[in-house]
């Protein structure tokens, strides 16, 4: 089975610079994808001698939009009981949503990858490193362990970042009372709305490790290796009739609900955007 090929963001609050210089290369070997920057074998990672020629991409840009709607009906409910058990009339509606909108603009994207034998990640971990901490009690005595060998990286230079937040709330409806002995109704109606807007963003000219895509390595009774892509921020892959093209854990794509594809040129493909 061919799987999609998922990236995962580095964090942007310190940015991480692009090997040999920084921390993370093909071939390093880490203990979550939220903390890329602290490689167990740094130093000591295998030499990679099969690796895909680097992919180079131009003036790339992607926008990641991530919508959120709560609403509630509560409010008649407790009129109700207000009101020692009388009829209401419309429950009153209020809703909540939040929309999160991220632009990213490069000058230059370029693609790092390699495909990892398994007599790659066997010598790969036997590094003093990792082997320390597999000895380690928590993991000796736990049934899987776990970790990730990255395998691909996107270096960008000349970044925009931009972002911008919105949060709405608003209520509308009828909350009045129904007194059917009176045939009237006793209450206000009408509408009420709040919104909080925030934007910002930030800009950076040198070269720095924008996304990763790994393997995952579990350790019980023997090595196995697999894809992984839980909180994943994008994949590349073929896209399905139904525009459910992101993977999760060892599922290759059309599983989530919570993407839109565009193709983007450094992997011949269509991009779908996973949310944290």
């Amino acid at each position: 089975m061919s799987f999609t090929k998922t990236y995962f963001l580095c964090p942007t609050s310190d940015f991480i610079h692009p090997p040999p210089e920084g921390p993370i290369c093909l071939g390093s070997i880490i203990r979550s994808t939220s903390t890329p920057q602290y490689p167990l074998n740094r130093g000591s990672a295998v030499a990679i001698v099969d690796a895909s020629p680097p992919i180079v991409e131009t003036d790339w840009t992607k926008t990641v939009s991530k919508e959120k709607g709560l609403g509630f009906g509560i409010y008649a409910q407790f009129l109700q009981l207000a009101s020692g058990g009388l009829a209401l009339g419309p429950e009153m509606d209020v809703e909540h949503s939040s929309k999160t909108t991220n632009t990213f603009a490069f000058d230059t994207v370029t693609t790092l990858g390699f495909e990892p034998t398994l007599e790659y990640v066997e010598e790969a971990v036997q590094a003093p490193a990792v082997q320390t901490w597999l000895s380690e009690p928590r993991q000796k005595f736990a049934p899987v362990s776990e970790l990730f060998l990255i395998t691909g990286l996107k270096l960008v230079k000349g970044a925009k970042i931009a972002y911008s937040t919105s949060q709405t709330t608003a209520i509308k409806g009828n909350i009045g009372i129904d007194v059917a002995a009176l045939g009237t109704t006793f209450g206000p109606k009408g509408n009420w709305s709040h919104t909080n807007d925030d934007a910002g963003g930030s800009n950076r000219e040198s070269e720095f490790v924008f996304a990763f895509r790994v393997k995952r390595l579990r350790f019980g009774r023997r090595l196995k290796i697999g894809e992984y892509s839980k909180g994943a921020f994008m994949a590349f892959g073929d896209k399905k009739d139904d525009d459910e093209g992101v993977m999760v854990e060892d599922v290759n794509g059309a599983d989530i609900k919570t993407a839109k594809a565009i193709l983007d040129v450094t992997e011949n493909s269509n991009v779908y955007c996973v949310p944290p």
